[in-house]
C-alpha cells in the first residue's frame, strides 16, 4: 500500500517563498550595520580607531602609529578599511566599524556558496536528490545555512567591532570554502569523463578546467588578504586545516592541487606584499623585531 500523504506533510516539503529569503536577506544586512555608531568599547577599539585616524591624517597607508609612535602590533587591513571609511562616512564609530561589518557579511556570504556547493545535486528518479533530500530541500540549504550564519552571536558581535577578529574570520572562511568548492569540482574531473565521440568534446571541458583553477585561484587569493588581515596565522591556519581534511578525508591531496603549492604560494604572497614590501622598505629592522619576533614568536 501507498503511505497516505497527509496535509502537514505536503506544507512540510513546499519551499519557502522567495519573497521571504529576499526579506530576511535585507533585514541581516540591516542588522549588521545597525548599531554601528555606539561609542567604542574597551581598549581595543578606540586604540584600533585611533591608529587609522593617525594614518588617516597623514595620508599614509603604510606605517601604523599610536601617539606619534609606530604601531606593529597587527598588519594594515583593518586600518584601510577604517581609513577608507573615514573618508566616506567622517572619523566617527560607524566609519570605524563599517569594514567588519562588511566582513561578516562576506563571512556569511562564503557560508551560503559553501552550502549551494554541497547541497544542490541533480534530481534522481523518485523526486529525491542524490543525498536524499527532496529539490526544494536542497535547494534551500545554501539559505538556512547563511541565515543560521547571519543571527549567529559570535559573527553578529564582532562584525560590531573595529577589531581584527571577523577581518581575519572573513578570508580564513573564503580561502577555504574556495579550496573545498575546488576539491569537489577536481573529484568531478577526475570521476566523470567527458564524451569522446563528440566533435566539441574539448569544448565540453573548457568552462570546468577554468572553474577549477578560478576556485584555487581565489584559496591562495584570501590567503594573502588573510596574511594582511592578521599575520602569519592567516597562511598557517588554511593550510593546516586543508592537510587535516586530507587526514580525515584518508586521501591524498590532488596532483593539480600538490602542483599549485609553489605557485599558488607566490600569488598569496604576492597580495600580501602590498603592505609587507613597503612597511619594511620604510621601517626596517625594527618592524620585523616588533612584528614578528615579538608579537608573533615571542
Amino acid at each position: 500500500m501507498t503511505p497516505e500523504i497527509t496535509k502537514t506533510d505536503a506544507d512540510a516539503s513546499r519551499p519557502v517563498p522567495n519573497y521571504v529569503w529576499i526579506a530576511l536577506a535585507l533585514l541581516a544586512v540591516a542588522t549588521y550595520f545597525v548599531g554601528l555608531n555606539l561609542p567604542l568599547l574597551g581598549p581595543d577599539e578606540p586604540r584600533y580607531a585611533q591608529v587609522a585616524r593617525e594614518m588617516f591624517d597623514r595620508g599614509d597607508w603604510v606605517t601604523p602609529t599610536l601617539g606619534g609612535f609606530t604601531w606593529f602590533e597587527k598588519p594594515a587591513l583593518l586600518y584601510w578599511l577604517e581609513i577608507a571609511a573615514y573618508y566616506v562616512f567622517g572619523v566617527g564609530e560607524f566609519a570605524a566599524r563599517f569594514g567588519s561589518a562588511l566582513f561578516g557579511l562576506g563571512t556569511v556570504a562564503s557560508l551560503w556558496k559553501l552550502g549551494k556547493t554541497v547541497s544542490v545535486p541533480p534530481a534522481v528518479a523518485g523526486g529525491l536528490s542524490s543525498n536524499g533530500f527532496m529539490p526544494s530541500m536542497a535547494n534551500s540549504f545554501s539559505r538556512y545555512l547563511a541565515l543560521i550564519a547571519a543571527s549567529t552571536l559570535g559573527i553578529l558581535v564582532f562584525s560590531h567591532g573595529a577589531s581584527f577578529d571577523i577581518n581575519i574570520t572573513f578570508p580564513m572562511t573564503a580561502a577555504l570554502v574556495s579550496f573545498f568548492i575546488f576539491d569537489q569540482r577536481i573529484s568531478k574531473q577526475i570521476n566523470v569523463q567527458p564524451p569522446a565521440t563528440a566533435v566539441g568534446a574539448d569544448l565540453l571541458t573548457v568552462s570546468p578546467r577554468r572553474r577549477v583553477a578560478a576556485s584555487l585561484l581565489l584559496f591562495y587569493f584570501f590567503i594573502g588578504i588573510a596574511l594582511l588581515a592578521k599575520g602569519l596565522i592567516g597562511i598557517i591556519f588554511p593550510f593546516a586545516i586543508v592537510a587535516f581534511y586530507h587526514v580525515l578525508s584518508w586521501k591524498l591531496p590532488s596532483k593539480t592541487f600538490v602542483a599549485s603549492l609553489l605557485w599558488g604560494t607566490a600569488i598569496a604572497l604576492a597580495v600580501a606584499s602590498i603592505w609587507y614590501v613597503p612597511v619594511y622598505l620604510r621601517n626596517g629592522w625594527p618592524f620585523i623585531d616588533e612584528f614578528f619576533i615579538q608579537h608573533h614568536f615571542q
